[in-house]
């Protein structure tokens, strides 16, 4: 009788400790150990992401785009002197986004009247005497070469190199 009993001793064993699995609630969600390497995986992959981007695609795009731009603003220029009136010499082409009902001109978007750099274009005087749409370049200070240099937007001779495609 011993012998059965003590038979029967490792099965209720067993038993117990199947029950306890069981019993024991699943864990649910990620510890915040867990949640701190996959927040430290994601932010390594998305450094070696963007520090291999290509950042001269978009200045080629905004230099493709440019001449077509620049024949907009003169166009658009030409109609707001033509309706309302002269813009000044030095004077930046902001008026160009304001609504002026009384002539009958509908304001342009602003971005249309800054170059590829943020700066606002104005109105100058070329050397050879005609009113011109003006840019000081990448620094917005007169002067200076490369992407810095003044060039006339209404006149592609003065263009600089590097705009020329």
């Amino acid at each position: 009788m011993t012998e059965v009993l003590e038979a029967q001793q490792p099965q209720k064993g067993l038993k117990q400790a199947l029950q306890r699995l069981r019993n024991r609630k699943a864990r649910k969600g990620l510890t915040l150990v867990e949640l701190a390497i996959v927040l430290l995986v994601l932010g390594v992959i998305i450094g070696i992401v963007y520090a291999n981007l290509d950042t001269g695609a978009v200045d080629n795009a905004k230099i493709t785009m440019f001449p077509a731009q620049a024949a907009q603003l003169e166009m658009q220029w030409k109609q707001y002197e033509n309706r309302v009136g002269q813009v000044p010499e030095g004077n930046s082409l902001q008026v160009l986004a304001q609504n002026d009902g009384e002539n009958g001109w509908r304001a342009i978007d602003e971005k249309t009247i800054t170059d590829m750099w943020g700066n606002p274009y104005f109105i100058c005087m070329s050397q050879q005497g005609f009113r011109e749409i003006c840019t000081y370049g990448a620094d917005g200070q007169p002067g200076g070469e490369g992407e810095n240099a003044d060039f006339y937007v209404t006149d592609k001779a003065s263009w600089p190199t590097w705009l020329k495609r």
